[in-house]
């Protein structure tokens, strides 16, 4: 009975102990194992997507994707703390020697066509307008509703950012030549779900946010969003002289290139072995990967035009 009691808890020993080893020996691999990446906050449902199909295809894969500002994406990056980012830009060149004097010699992939939107609060008219007003507006010469002459709309303008270092500020200074001197009434909400819900809670509000944050239009809760805030129709056309044609950012308008603030969408690598990292930067440029983009209303670097047609406006 005593040698039954020993050889239970050897039984007992080997199973636990096997099941430890079995748990932790997950092969680090561009398949399996774990790795920390980062991507910019505005891209977060893209990455969402993306990063739910690719674990169940590979169940043995942990891929924990911190979303961050674009500047603390890719300055995770310069600081080796991860090998792979998604953000709106590629690296400057700045940024390119600094990592080569360290003999890491980075790529930059694109990968999709993102927009950055304009949303007003739902309810207000349909809204028009160009590049060049919201020049005027981000510069602080345009304050007031009035001097849009937006039927029905008065009031000072109040703009809505997810955060002063993201790549939706970033793109738009150098879209519009502001030299980092945003002006006027300005918020930072902190990340793009707070700028859809100070835009919802204020009929001055414009929010700018990635839109990819509402691109995706069967989507139950962008549907439910969209009850709540609306787009604002953009113009490249500055002429007061005639009507310009503007236009809302959908996935026709984007493929298009007829929506006037189009930004692209890069994977910032870093690691030439066979991780995980590449493994899923595998996945993004994959034929699976690339149709996932436009399944979220997003034009892909890859354009398989052969299994997909575009969605009129």
């Amino acid at each position: 009975m005593k040698w039954n009691n020993w050889h239970l808890i050897l039984i007992l020993f080997v199973i636990i102990t096997s099941c430890h080893r079995s748990k932790n020996t997950i092969p680090e691999s561009m398949l399996s194992g774990e790795v920390v990446i980062a991507a910019d906050e505005a891209l977060m449902p893209l990455m969402k997507a993306e990063l739910a199909v690719f674990q169940v295809f590979y169940k043995y894969s942990t891929v924990d994707c911190k979303f961050l500002s674009e500047y603390d994406a890719i300055n995770l990056l310069l600081q080796e703390k991860t090998r792979l980012a998604i953000v709106a830009r590629p690296l400057n060149q700045k940024e390119n020697d600094f990592l080569k004097s360290k003999q890491i010699f980075p790529e930059s992939i694109p990968l999709a066509y993102d927009a950055v939107a304009l949303i007003v609060q739902q309810g207000n008219q349909p809204i028009s307008i160009n590049i060049g007003q919201i020049a005027k507006i981000m510069s602080g010469s345009i304050t007031n509703w009035n001097q849009l002459n937006v039927e029905g709309k008065s009031g000072p303008i109040q703009l809505v950012f997810d955060a002063e270092a993201s790549g939706v500020t970033r793109y738009m200074n150098e879209k519009l030549s502001l030299n980092n001197k945003i002006s006027g009434d300005i918020k930072f909400a902190g990340d793009s779900r707070k700028v859809i819900e100070m835009v919802t809670a204020s009929p001055n509000a414009i929010g700018f946010i990635g839109f990819n944050w509402l691109s995706e239009f069967e989507n139950m809760q962008v549907q439910e969003t969209l009850t709540k805030v609306s787009f604002v129709a953009v113009s490249a056309t500055v002429s007061t002289v005639s009507q310009p044609t503007s236009y809302l950012p959908s996935v026709s308008s984007i493929y298009n290139n007829t929506y006037p603030l189009i930004r692209k969408v890069y994977a910032i690598y870093t690691d030439p072995s066979a991780s995980l990292a590449k493994g899923f930067l595998a996945h993004l440029t994959s034929e699976r990967g690339q149709k996932i983009i436009y399944r979220c209303g997003l034009k892909p670097e890859n354009d398989f035009q052969r299994l997909i047609s575009i969605k009129k406006e």
